[in-house]
């Protein structure tokens, strides 16, 4: 009879069989943990990629921000260095249309003035009329004490022209 024979042996399709119902027997008894562990492994490997791939994206554009503004820098520096150069001439300009010497050439020679022969200053008094009417007064009155100081002062403030 054929009840004996449940070891292998090769050659004989019911000793294959036999193998099968034992290695299903095995997996029915035993938790199926290995395929979660892989699947779950996966995932894992998978979500590190994506991080890996998340900071490699965040990374390039820090790059690109970064360089984006030392372009902007390099531009604005280069527009304060023209801005600087054209000051720097304009005040040249300034100066030179200011030149006592040009202004002198324009008057003579574009609005047809001319150099006068003779310079004449006058001096203004430094008092106002109603002190000189009342040193009058004090003359008047006989008081010579001041009046060496009052004749020197009236003879500096008085108004004089004279030639340069």
């Amino acid at each position: 009879m054929v009840l004996a024979e449940n070891s292998y042996s090769p050659g004989t399709a019911r000793a294959r069989v036999g193998n099968k119902n034992k290695i299903r027997n095995r997996s029915r008894n035993k938790p199926r943990n290995k395929p979660r562990k892989k699947t779950l492994l996966y995932f894992q490997v998978i979500a590190l990629i994506l991080c890996g791939f998340g900071l490699g994206l965040y990374y390039i554009n820090m790059n690109h921000q970064v360089t984006a503004l030392g372009y902007q820098v390099e531009a604005q520096k280069e527009k304060v260095a023209m801005l600087q150069r054209d000051y720097k001439q304009l005040e040249l300009k300034a100066a030179e249309l200011q030149c006592p010497d040009r202004v002198e050439e324009v008057a003579v020679n574009k609005l047809g003035m001319h150099k006068p022969d003779s310079i004449l200053f006058a001096a203004l008094p430094a008092e106002d009329e109603t002190g000189g009417a009342q040193e009058q007064k004090k003359g008047d009155q006989g008081e010579d004490s001041n009046s060496w100081t009052l004749a020197f002062l009236k003879w500096i403030n008085r108004a004089e022209a004279s030639p340069r």
